[in-house]
């Protein structure tokens, strides 16, 4: 059952197998909760987030179309859920973690041993400037950049997931990675000429 395809399981799902559901769960809670970090930034609004798409997943089995492919509509299912979240709270939300960092992931992906060695400096003072560029981009280039470069959707799903054009996804993303460079080599320029 481990290698079935995602739309297979969700097929066994709906006909009553129970352990399909188990699978799909093992799969994909720990994308789903890492997208929803990134776009709620904050840890417990997260953790609710991701079991709220999961309950309309159990519960609503039968909204999934087949012919869909299911990533893109968890995926879409998780981004109407954080923007309902977000209007709900009326807050400013940054894609990317904060300088405080609610949940510590990110940190600890490129944490060492010595936290204070050189390397590991040089190393946090790029992923903090690469989080502000992320948090400076306008919300549907952070989200399009977000579903592409850390979650690996292609253009067509992301504008199923969006609910746009192809084209409009394409100008997001261009867009957004033109935003970065100029905000990231302006970074490197100065860090060059303070070095």
């Amino acid at each position: 059952m481990t290698n079935s395809t995602d739309e297979q399981l969700m097929a066994d799902y709906q006909s009553g197998d129970q352990e399909a559901i188990k699978v799909i769960f093992e799969r994909y809670k720990s994308r789903v909760l890492n997208f929803c970090l990134r776009m709620l930034q904050n840890r417990a609004e997260a953790e609710d987030a991701t079991g709220d798409v999961f309950l309309a997943l159990f519960s609503g089995k039968y909204s999934y179309d087949p012919k869909a492919k299911f990533s893109t509509w968890l995926f879409t299912v998780a981004r109407n859920n954080c923007i309902d979240r977000i209007r709900k709270h009326k807050k400013t939300v940054s894609m990317w973690f904060s300088p405080k960092n609610t949940s510590g992931e990110e940190e600890r992906q490129v944490s060492d041993t010595n936290p204070s060695s050189p390397d590991q400096l040089i190393k946090n003072e790029t992923a903090e400037c690469v989080k502000n560029a992320i948090n400076n981009l306008p919300f549907e280039q952070r989200e399009a950049i977000i579903l592409r470069e850390y979650h690996d959707f292609n253009y067509k799903h992301i504008a199923e997931i969006l609910g746009c054009s192809l084209e409009k996804v394409k100008i997001l993303i261009f867009r957004g990675r033109e935003q970065l460079r100029n905000e990231l080599t302006s970074f490197i320029k100065e860090d060059h000429h303070n070095g």
